[in-house]
């Protein structure tokens, strides 16, 4: 008798072992998932999840970026009833991601679209508009708080400087203090890139060899205020090494547009006065046929014309003022005619 008391008391405790953690594990399971939101207590069910495209199916359908979301980012422990649709309690009372701190408010859906926190409805907030600087160029792509700081979005100047100031003064190529350059950005730069300056250069217009040249060809060491828009204050050294012709010795002027023009891109082909017509005939020879020096001052008409003085005399016998030298032939003869 003892022995048998014994076997169903070890069969009882059996049962018990494996019983009591069932209904533990199913009181466990009934509970999980459950968060009071708003009163509410209703778990979710097996399969209850669903798809994005059931949640369009709701009175939230998912746009842009909410569409790639897991549930448990907006369903707290997967309690799906009574989840708020207001934008501030997500991304504020719950997830407080505002890297402004509600500083521009707790409406965000007043500026902003679910595509991006980035992408801004221009028919809710355009920043010419409504803070008086239209954003272009590299401005476009800058954060917020590049121009504003952390401090807030109280107005800002709108002038270049404002923001700007140590690039002003801290730009050597060329020194843009030293030089005196206005400190208007737009004048010279456009919003895409500082390097793409164009300066109006209006004092010396830049044409042909000078469209060219680099700003520091013509400004040594960066000093921009002062430079001479005088031909020889550059090409003193071009004039005076130039031996066809001998610009020095034949008294040509320092001015170089006399003979270069401006839009020369070389020193070749530069189109000389010449009051002695040379454009044609038998005179449209070289320089060196007349001016047998490097004076070019200095020409010679009896190197073709008097082979013989004899002859020339006996041409010229009665004429007044007749001499046998070359001024007298161009005193008398100034376009060449017989």
């Amino acid at each position: 008798m003892n022995r048998l008391r014994s076997k169903a008391g070890l069969v009882i405790a059996l049962a018990g072992a494996l019983v009591i953690p069932f209904f533990l594990v199913l009181g466990a399971q009934r509970g999980a998932g459950q968060e009071k939101t708003g009163g509410s207590t209703k778990a979710v069910k097996a399969g209850q999840e669903g798809t994005v495209e059931s949640h369009d199916r709701t009175n939230f359908p998912l746009v842009g970026k909410h569409r790639t979301l897991g549930c448990r980012e907006c369903h707290l422990n997967l309690v799906f009833e009574g989840t708020p649709t207001d934008c501030e309690v997500c991304h504020w009372q719950r997830r407080q991601d505002d890297r402004y701190g509600l500083r521009l408010g707790t409406r965000c859906a007043d500026c902003h679209t679910p595509q991006s926190w980035k992408k801004v409805d221009p028919a809710k907030w355009n920043h010419e508009t409504d803070a008086g600087f239209r954003l272009e160029g590299i401005h476009r792509t800058l954060d917020c708080e590049a121009c504003h700081g952390s401090g807030g979005f109280a107005p800002r100047p709108t002038d270049c400087y404002s923001c700007h100031e140590s690039d002003y003064l801290g730009t050597r190529e060329p020194n843009h203090a030293e030089a005196g350059f206005p400190t208007s950005c737009p004048s010279c730069h456009s919003q895409r890139a500082w390097e793409d300056a164009s300066f109006n250069h209006a004092d010396f217009v830049l044409q042909g060899a000078h469209a060219s040249a680099a700003c520091s060809d013509c400004h040594k060491n960066g000093v921009y205020a002062g430079t001479s828009p005088a031909c020889a204050s550059c090409h003193l050294a071009d004039y005076n090494g130039t031996t066809d012709p001998n610009h020095s010795a034949s008294g040509f002027p320092l001015d170089c547009t006399e003979c270069h023009g401006t839009s020369a891109t070389g020193w070749t082909g530069a189109n000389f006065d010449h009051a002695f017509p040379i454009q044609s005939g038998r005179h449209a020879v070289a320089c060196s046929e007349c001016h047998r020096t490097s004076d070019y001052r200095v020409f010679s008409c009896l190197e073709c014309h008097a082979h013989d003085q004899t002859d020339m005399d006996n041409e010229h016998r009665g004429v007044t003022g007749y001499s046998y030298s070359s001024q007298a032939c161009y005193s008398c003869h100034p376009q060449g005619n017989g």
